[in-house]
């Protein structure tokens, strides 16, 4: 196996820049001194590996000698031609560091290495940022009235801490969070906010966007308004650093016309499993062009130029764009977990990326497979294909990027709460919490980087449990709940998967619901797939239950008892040669207090 390992070639030049910025039009005279001293060093490196075949999982040790009153920084990239699998940026006063863990991918990989070193005085300003629709303003789409909720969330963002808070969706709520982060802050650590959407612009629902920041809001950009976007879409504010510099920030928001999520979600099943394709990858992508295109033009093009003009410091924006990362859906991730053979090149998240902004996410944990980033939907489901629809992105020569991750469960502490089996998170959509370091005066980093965990097995397509299928038309299934003609029970045995057995609706029976196959005559059996159903709309997908087994079909034994994830990837139970005619689940909890299965599909033990 050829893994190209290039020896690093260190100059030992000082690059120091004193750059003054042009002066800010309300700031007559002031100019911005951006320090950047670097200066590269020698380094050697070595790749620590617990195996050397592709899926072996890495982490890349530096080992550099700072100066005395230096800080180093380590920047590694992992690549295989223009493919980036990993990517690492660490400042440390240590001889030694280690990279985030990465995964050997199939190709030959190349470890890049750069180290340099800067005086402490000159490491610059850390900043966590973070991004997240709120949901009505944290009330659950007003479905949860006690005012719990909302207080649970405001403690969760005060345990992530954020320097800088986009939020989309306030709908009523801003002040509260404010009032909340804020209790028993000391004066140094307090957050200021303002209202970036005008009333002009308000829905129906209410104000939308929000900005919070520990920061000194020195300007607040006055409302944009076109034939394309409002503040309803785009507000912001000029934010000053301790050092003397400042970032523009934005909250942002884009249009869910054209549902991109749900097209690609159907599209990779169906090249999954082998069906005919209901729209073309032509027909998917045009669904930024409804609205999407013609949004982010306005923004990057004309709203944004309008308020910073050619001022060069950092541009920081964060929010839902009801979009899905064209970075995410290059060729490199076609074979990628969920995404079915696809290479989607969205057009609009591209938008960003071509005006100079960094999709932080994705520059912290460039492989899609192993880190794919779902915000969409914590509540509703997490479809066969990744919905990442919300962003931290960045613009600037002096940002860099230190970690970067999505939270989409509730607090440990609030998991035992009566909310937690009805809304897993705070929000329909997941949290974007990015570090970033803003090079020039300042100290550097003051806390660890946040860090994206690796998606779990439970987001793997599972491989076909052991034994022999039992064939469809052998099987016949009842249930006491369904709708007749949409969601009768023989489609979770008819083995096609696009077909699905759903309760009756839109009255809810109480739960437990049943459905129960028979095998067609008394077989030993070695495994049952429950394939959830495979429609976006994963309303009914069962959470709880119980699996039974029955030789007469009226005296039933319970096998294992059942929690599975809110995921459209199949649930496999072992039933370890178990003898039954009749296999039924009991349904105790499923999503919306319905049911609802692509398939059940037992296999038998082999010979």
């Amino acid at each position: 196996m050829n893994r190209s390992i290039p020896a690093m070639a260190a100059a030992l030049a000082l690059t120091a820049l004193l750059a003054p910025a042009p002066a800010a039009a309300d700031e007559p005279g002031a100019r911005r001194i951006a320090f950047r001293p670097a200066m590269p060093i020698p380094a050697t490196y070595r790749l620590d590996c617990d195996g050397d075949r592709p899926g072996s999982t890495c982490t890349v040790v530096t080992t550099a000698k700072p100066r005395p009153g230096q800080v180093a920084e380590f920047s590694t990239t992992v690549r295989s031609g223009d493919r980036v699998w990993a990517r690492d940026t660490v400042y440390s006063r240590e001889s030694q560091v280690r990279s985030r863990p990465f995964v050997l991918p199939e190709q030959a990989v190349t470890v890049d290495v750069k180290a340099s070193t800067m005086p402490e005085q000159f490491v610059g300003t850390p900043l966590r940022l973070m991004a997240w629709n709120l949901f009505v303003g944290g009330t659950i789409n007003r479905q949860e009235t006690t005012g719990e909720n909302l207080t649970q969330m405001i403690e969760y963002i005060d345990e992530v801490d954020p320097d800088v808070f986009f939020v989309v969706e306030a709908y009523g709520s801003g002040q509260k969070i404010l009032d909340g982060l804020n209790a028993g802050r000391p004066e140094g650590d307090r957050f200021s906010a303002v209202r970036l959407t005008t009333p002009e612009d308000y829905s129906a629902n209410g104000d939308n966007l929000w900005l919070y920041t520990k920061l000194k809001i020195e300007k607040v950009y006055p409302r944009y308004a076109d034939a394309d976007i409002s503040s309803f879409n785009l507000g912001g504010a000029r934010l000053g650093l301790p050092n003397g510099g400042h970032v523009h920030a934005f909250s942002m928001w884009t249009w869910h016309d054209g549902w991109s999520p749900g097209d690609t979600h159907t599209a990779a099943i169906e090249n999954l499993h082998g069906f005919p394709r209901t729209k073309t990858d032509e027909q998917i992508l045009q669904n930024d062009h409804q609205r999407r295109m013609a949004m982010g033009k306005a923004i990057l093009d004309k709203a944004i130029p309008s308020f910073i003009g050619d001022d060069d410091a950092p541009v920081l924006m964060g929010g839902d764009l009801n979009a899905l990362p064209y970075l995410d859906w290059t060729e490199q991730f076609a074979n990628a977990r969920g995404h079915g053979g696809l290479t989607l090149p969205w057009p609009y998240t591209k938008l960003y990326t071509d005006a100079g902004f960094i999709d932080t996410f994705r520059h912290a944990n460039p492989d899609a497979g192993r880190y794919p980033g779902r915000t969409f939907s914590p509540l509703s489901g997490f479809t066969a294909t990744p919905g990442r629809i919300d962003y931290v992105w960045a613009r600037g020569r002096d940002v860099r990027v230190l970690g970067s991750r999505t939270d989409v469960r509730r607090l440990p502490r609030h998991q035992d709460s009566r909310l937690d089996q009805p809304f897993p998170f705070y929000s329909d959509h997941g949290s974007v919490i990015t570090d970033v370091l803003i090079r020039g005066r300042g100290t550097g980093p003051d806390r660890p980087p946040v860090n994206e965990e690796p998606a779990s097995a439970q987001e793997v397509w599972r491989t076909t449990p052991a034994g022999v299928r039992v064939p469809p038309a052998e099987l016949s299934a009842t249930a006491t709940t369904f709708k007749p003609g949409i969601g009768d029970p023989g489609n979770a045995v008819d083995g096609n998967p696009l077909t699905d057995y759903h309760s009756y609706y839109p009255e809810v029976a109480p739960q437990p619901h049943y459905i129960t196959v028979d095998l067609g005559r008394v077989r030993t059996l070695s495994a049952v797939r429950f394939q959830p159903k495979l429609r976006s709309n994963m309303n009914g997908t069962i959470l709880e239950g119980v699996v039974q087994v029955s030789t007469d079909g009226t005296t039933f034994t319970d096998v294992k008892r059942v929690e599975w994830p809110r995921l459209t990837e199949p649930n496999d139970v072992g039933m370890d040669g178990v003898t039954a005619r009749y296999v039924r689940l009991r349904v105790d909890y499923g999503m919306g207090g319905a049911s609802a299965l692509s398939e059940i599909i037992p296999y038998e033990a082999g010979d």
